[in-house]
């Protein structure tokens, strides 16, 4: 019995989001409002933190450890 396997590449799930590092999707430098990290992010989210930045909101992206240990803080109590 033959069957024919065609493989198919996943897309690298760490370049689906935000990134530690510049990637052909993220190439937007942000900081994380809450830890100052840099991280690097596409088009949209850029827009988005521009946007909001121009509107008079301090750091208004967050990373997500940071989010994390919000939403962990938020939960406990």
């Amino acid at each position: 019995m033959n069957q024919r396997v065609e493989l198919v590449p996943q897309q690298d799930l760490a370049t689906l989001g935000p990134t530690v590092f510049k990637t052909e999707r993220n190439q937007h430098e942000v900081r994380c409002g809450m830890c100052g990290r840099i991280i690097y992010v596409p088009e949209e989210s850029f827009g988005f933190v521009r946007d909001a930045i121009n509107a008079g909101l301090d750091d208004p992206f967050h990373c997500e450890r940071c989010k994390e240990e919000y939403d962990d803080l938020y939960y406990e109590g």
